[in-house]
């Protein structure tokens, strides 16, 4: 399936009570959506990273509404695993929810700001992995040969995703573009009193002071190829119009800070390692 993969790492089936006999420290779930509920309640482990959407939500309501699907506990017993957002509580979890690579991107490109923010347009764009290996773009990439497609406008399954995190009412419209990875969010922010361009960059270089995967741009707009093959979040722009609108382009790649490389992240928090160790 990846032909680039030069690891020598194989797919091993083991069972339940084989992994439970392991001892593990860690186990990373990657399992179709309510599928992670189940195994999170039968594994030995002392913590568990869920790449899936099945404890993203801290209201099980928000969950079924989103998914279509029965919440099967009445409390949803883990932490968010945005570690910019809930190191500390990342540290202290068995249960760690690894964020969508949408949610990602908008929410590190809008939380230093939020609390002066009237309202907040996500405008997002993402590489074809994205959509996943069953999707018709995975299957016959010139789909979008020179083409962008807009889908989901208004009710993708990340906007309430983001909205548990924000103040402020937001609209949300992913796009899928050419390239295989990468996302870019454009935040087009609605703020609630004048702001300087200068204050807003000081807000932010604070908010994400002492956050290693997190770079902010003051000297232009960040781009996607910036960020491929890294866990990096590049945060730019910070432009204000006439009508008091902020612009932030916030990137990063939806397969490693959106996904692999944010799992580990979380996975250093919680076993007490260097933040960066194994990332690039």
């Amino acid at each position: 399936m990846y032909p680039e993969y030069a690891g020598s790492e194989v797919y091993t089936n083991y069972s339940v009570p084989e992994i439970n006999k392991m001892g593990l420290d860690c186990i990373f779930l990657a399992v179709p959506p309510t599928a992670a509920f189940e195994y999170a309640g039968k594994l030995a482990c002392t913590h568990i990273i869920d790449l899936s959407a099945d404890f993203r939500f801290a209201h099980p309501k928000s969950y079924e509404s989103t998914y279509q699907a029965k919440f099967p506990g009445k409390k949803n017993p883990a932490v968010y695993g945005l570690p910019e957002l809930h190191g500390e509580k990342i540290k202290k979890a068995r249960i760690i929810a690894n964020p969508g690579c949408y949610a990602t991107a908008c929410l590190l490109g809008s939380l230093p700001i939020q609390k002066i923010a009237k309202y907040i347009v996500f405008d997002c764009i993402s590489g074809w992995s994205g959509a996943g290996k069953e999707s018709a773009y995975a299957k016959d990439p010139s789909l979008l040969q020179g083409n962008v497609v807009a889908y989901k406008l208004t009710e993708h399954r990340h906007k309430p995703e983001i909205e548990q995190f924000l103040k402020a009412k937001i609209s949300f419209t992913p796009h899928v573009f050419q390239a295989f990875r990468g996302i870019m969010c454009t935040a087009h922010i609605l703020l609630g009193k004048k702001m300087t361009k200068e204050k807003i960059i000081q807000i932010f270089e604070s908010y994400y002071e002492g956050k290693p995967f997190v770079k902010i741009v003051t000297d232009g707009v960040p781009d996607i190829k910036s960020v491929q093959n890294t866990n990096f979040c590049r945060i730019g722009g910070f432009e204000i119009d006439k009508n008091n609108q902020l612009v932030v382009v916030s990137v990063l790649d939806n397969l490693v800070k959106g996904a692999s490389g944010q799992a580990v992240q979380n996975m250093n928090l919680a076993l007490g390692f260097e933040e960066k160790e194994g990332l690039v």
